[in-house]
């Protein structure tokens, strides 16, 4: 036995050295041990904080959005998510509701046409307030950018979310488009819809059994005015009011609705 004990305890020490080792990575490492992210979305930062703290986790904040369906402050996204299990110690990203909207440059509009003004402007974040049309050879080119009624400049620093009003050119013999069915259409979808046929939504005259907010998102066209015909033709910037309601049985657009193709169409008032 004495004679292999040379040979043998090299390999004894390596073998606990080994084995030690392996036991204080598993230590370290935790292994085995879990804790659950909480969802933290609508808390504050000081709430968010205090709830990581007895779970052994770390809030750290890389950026800020813009939510009205927030308040400010309050978290809007987190990653990993709630209900996820990872290792204590780990650090949970938040995204944070800012107090006010990012401010960016206005974008120059002037000389695009109507569709191309509308996706910029939906690209960096700002809103169509309203189509106003004037006489221009150009039909449907933008003429004018305006903010709260003023020309704003592009390059000029604006908030996102705010909605600026186009002014286009309505040709030069005063050019009428049909008006367009919107029955069976959502609110937003309605707003996209009438964009497309160089109309402006009017009065929301009544949401039958709308109760929430929610209703009235999900509610649906039940009627117009004026109504969809095919003879039924209106100057360009038109209102078109509409009737909601919540209970949308039965009511379905028509397919193809958003094909902006159907809505290109125009005609005019003196026209032979």
């Amino acid at each position: 036995m004495k004679r292999y004990l040379p040979t043998l305890a090299p390999l004894l020490v390596a073998a606990l050295l080994l084995l030690g080792g392996w036991a204080w990575l598993r230590n370290y490492t935790r292994h085995g041990v879990r804790a659950l992210v909480p969802d933290l979305r609508g808390r504050s930062i000081d709430e968010a904080n205090s709830v990581l703290e007895k779970r052994d986790l770390f809030a750290v904040v890389v950026d800020s959005v813009y939510t009205e369906e927030l308040p400010k402050g309050s978290i809007v996204e987190q990653d990993p998510e709630g209900g996820k299990e990872v290792k204590p110690g780990r650090k949970v990203y938040l995204v944070i509701n800012a107090s006010q909207p990012k401010m960016i440059d206005m974008p120059k509009l002037v000389d695009l046409s109507k569709r191309q003004a509308i996706s910029v402007l939906e690209i960096i974040g700002l809103k169509v307030k309203e189509l106003q049309y004037k006489p221009d050879r150009c039909v449907d080119c933008v003429i004018a950018q305006l903010y709260k009624g003023q020309p704003i400049a592009p390059d000029e620093r604006i908030r996102r979310g705010e909605a600026i009003t186009l002014v286009l050119g309505s040709g030069d013999r005063g050019e009428r488009v049909p008006v367009p069915d919107v029955i069976g259409l959502s609110n937003a979808e309605v707003g996209m819809v009438l964009s497309m046929a160089s109309l402006n939504v009017g009065v929301v005259v009544e949401c039958r059994a709308c109760n929430t907010k929610a209703d009235s998102s999900f509610a649906r066209v039940r009627r117009q005015s004026p109504s969809a015909d095919v003879n039924n033709r209106v100057a360009m910037g038109s209102a078109i009011d509409i009737w909601l309601t919540a209970d949308t049985t039965g009511l379905r657009p028509e397919p193809g609705w958003n094909d902006p193709g159907r809505y290109s169409k125009t005609d005019t008032a003196d026209a032979p």
